[in-house]
């Protein structure tokens, strides 16, 4: 199956000017693009939260060539952007909230995000630990 953006053209910078005009027709209007030791993406703040969204680089030892570690550059810059939109649409249909489409990258008081959060593997075993209420249990049950 082919990947999203593959072969994709645009740079990096026009993608990023295309996830800028996003976010701001959204009403965002504080943004940054950058690179940190947590990898390189966006962070921006809306109605008081601050978000992060990172983009995987690719490590340059996967490729023959600097022109295809390029390529792929681009096609996951694409990718976020497809995300990002898709998440705005859901919200503007009504469908979901901001909160639903992107609690898992708002950040936390330590520059981590809530989904880092989750990964964590003492927090995997506390939520392994916990039990469902009765009431979602017998929802999932009736729902399967």
């Amino acid at each position: 199956m082919a990947r999203y953006a593959e072969r994709t053209s645009v740079p990096v910078d026009r993608t990023r000017d295309e996830i800028q005009k996003e976010l701001t027709r959204y009403g965002v209007k504080e943004y940054g693009f950058g690179v940190s030791p947590r990898g390189t993406g966006i962070i921006f703040k809306w109605k008081d939260r601050v978000y992060r969204l990172n983009v995987n680089d690719p490590s340059r030892r996967d490729f023959s060539s600097q022109q295809r570690y390029d390529q792929a550059v681009r096609s996951r810059w694409r990718v976020l952007l497809l995300c990002i939109k898709a998440k705005l649409n859901v919200i503007e249909d009504g469908d979901k909230t901001f909160e639903d489409e992107f609690m898992a990258y708002m950040a936390l008081p330590d520059g981590s995000t809530v989904g880092d959060f989750l990964k964590l593997p003492e927090n995997q075993a506390r939520l392994a630990q916990s039990q469902m209420p009765l009431l979602l249990m017998a929802e999932q049950k009736g729902g399967e």
